[in-house]
């Protein structure tokens, strides 16, 4: 950790000490996030970090919007860089089947039913260096690194419904805890005429465990609020982006 903090001093003042010297730029991008590893493997709720002990996340393709700002050193192509991210991720296509069944089960012994499938966003902000060869004054390579932190939000999973019989209200809602894990990314990317970037990268978001409180009610009856802590989600995943600077 201590190391960590001289990494991110140094920086900053590499930043300061640059803006005397060179332009500072930034870009702003939208791509897809494909998820790695643990993050994408899970078929049902039972069997992944959002419903039990597992550490897989049945995660799906997702979206990222991005900001990132770079900030010469006075050396040619180097900067510091300080990035800034969302990304949403939805259920795997097992866990959309999943609870589509479990609706699908629930209709059969009550009206009025609706299924809220968890979701994943993430939020990392880090700092970082980028790396910038221009071949010409249209066109350069870059490869860019860099390392921070990331707050993870998982939207309630929520089951409900009507009985048929007794008419009386069936449900239960997990109420996700909000984590904080150390993330990193590495990437490449090609920029052209210096306005339009177009990049691959590779996000570690950290893992965190899963925690919240589970709420339900049976034919009209409220059951204590009881609190749990699951497996451990770790988001991984590979961006492909377009960005355009500004």
């Amino acid at each position: 950790m201590k190391k960590l903090v001289k990494v991110f001093t140094l920086a900053i003042l590499m930043i300061m000490g640059g803006q005397a010297v060179a332009q500072t730029r930034g870009y702003m991008a939208f791509g897809a996030s494909f998820p790695m590893s643990e993050f994408a493997d899970g078929t049902t709720f039972s069997n992944i970090a959002l419903g039990s002990n597992y550490d897989d996340g049945g995660a799906g393709i997702g979206f990222n919007a991005g900001l990132k700002w770079y900030f010469g050193v006075g050396v040619k192509g180097l900067s510091v860089m300080l990035s800034v991210d969302g990304f949403y991720n939805g259920p795997s296509s097992d866990l959309k089947d999943y609870y589509k069944k479990t609706k699908n089960d629930m209709e059969s012994l009550c009206d009025n039913v609706s299924v809220s499938s968890p979701k994943y966003i993430n939020v990392p902000a880090m700092l970082g260096v980028n790396y910038t060869y221009y071949l010409n004054d249209q066109f350069g390579i870059f490869a860019e690194a860099g390392i921070g932190g990331d707050i993870r939000f998982i939207m309630d999973y929520n089951v409900k419904g009507v009985s048929k019989v007794l008419g009386l209200k069936n449900s239960y809602n997990y109420d996700y805890e909000t984590a904080f894990s150390l993330a990193w990314q590495a990437g490449i990317g090609i920029e052209v005429s210096k306005n339009l970037v177009i990049s691959g990268s590779i996000y570690d978001l950290g893992k965190a465990p899963v925690k919240g409180e589970l709420s339900s009610i049976v034919e009209g009856i409220e059951a204590p609020t009881a609190s749990f802590e699951n497996g451990e989600a770790h988001p991984m995943m590979l961006v492909g982006r377009i960005g355009f600077k500004f």
